[in-house]
């Protein structure tokens, strides 16, 4: 009877034994590792090793800051469509107990191995898709959907702003274990097909702008020419009054007596010239007083 009990104590022994095997692993960079116990405790771990006796469960929480990208086509107030994408990133919040089981609770695990350890990821990827990822589109459509596309661009720091703070606050609001870093447009443009037709159009715009600078310059080059023609017009006249107010005076200072002197000087200048010539003037042409007084100076220089 007691090697009964005996060998009823050791199969109790071996059986409990079992249950209770040891796992050792390390923890993963930028991962925390937590593992509950079949006793209701949890044990968290961000480095070094950790050990899961028997039934415990393994779950490991990716803590990498990450982005993802939602690329939406937005009808906005004039019926035109906004190509418009939305990136979210940050991580999971695991700054307190509470955060840790919500992630537990509502984030899709994935079971994984990691050595002898049997596990679950809980990757932020999947809670975002799952959880996220809806509230970032609706939160963006709200907000740029009542624009004129023709003010999108010229607004798009509002329309980040606004975005952000609705996505962000509801996240809050909702209580989700996430860290949000940031909430940006990584991308605002018309659809395709009207960008093409807004270039045709801008195009056709700036054609029509150099036509009219290059007319406008046309038009000024010739103000230009006209200026510069009444310019040496009046210039022209006052040289020709200047020329006939000079012969003006010439006409008025000029003697008879002056006219003959000046001939016979002439004359008497020729004469002395290299050949003697002899020029024959009509008489008509010297009256006599002019022949006087050309007589008398010659008189005169001979005496001298």
């Amino acid at each position: 009877m007691n090697f009964k009990r005996f060998g009823l104590v050791s199969l109790l022994f071996v059986v409990v034994v079992g249950t209770q095997a040891c796992s050792t692993g390390v923890v993963p960079p930028s991962t925390i590792v937590i593992v509950a116990k079949t006793s209701g405790e949890t044990e968290t771990k961000t480095n070094g090793k950790f050990t899961a006796w028997g039934r415990d469960r393994v779950y490991f929480i990716d803590t990498k800051l990450k982005g993802f990208t939602e690329k939406m086509q937005i009808l906005c107030k004039d019926d035109v469509n906004m190509m418009v994408d939305v990136k979210w990133t940050g991580s999971f919040d695991v700054s307190s107990s509470k955060k840790i089981e919500m992630i537990k609770s509502k984030v899709p695990s994935v079971p994984i191995e990691t050595g002898d350890i049997t596990g679950y990821q809980l990757s932020l990827d999947r809670f975002y898709k799952t959880a996220m990822a809806d509230i970032v589109r609706a939160n963006s459509r709200k907000v740029v959907s009542p624009y004129n596309t023709d003010s999108i661009v010229s607004s798009r720091d509002d329309i980040e702003k606004a975005i952000k703070k609705a996505v962000v606050d509801r996240f809050v609001a909702l209580g989700f274990p996430v860290k949000s870093t940031d909430v940006l447009l990584s991308n605002l443009d018309y659809d395709p097909e009207i960008t093409k037709q807004r270039k045709a159009i801008k195009k056709a715009q700036l054609e029509d702008k150099r036509k009219a600078a290059e007319a406008k310059a046309t038009v000024a080059q010739a103000l230009r020419d006209e200026d510069i023609a009444r310019a040496q017009g009046k210039a022209l006249i006052e040289r020709k009054r200047a020329e006939a107010k000079g012969n003006e005076i010439l006409t008025k200072s000029i003697t008879p007596a002056i006219l003959a002197m000046r001939q016979w000087e002439v004359l008497e200048t020729m004469a002395k010239g290299t050949n003697n010539e002899m020029i024959i003037i009509p008489y008509e042409a010297v009256n006599s007083k002019t022949l006087t007084e050309a007589v008398n100076r010659r008189s005169l220089r001979g005496s001298k």
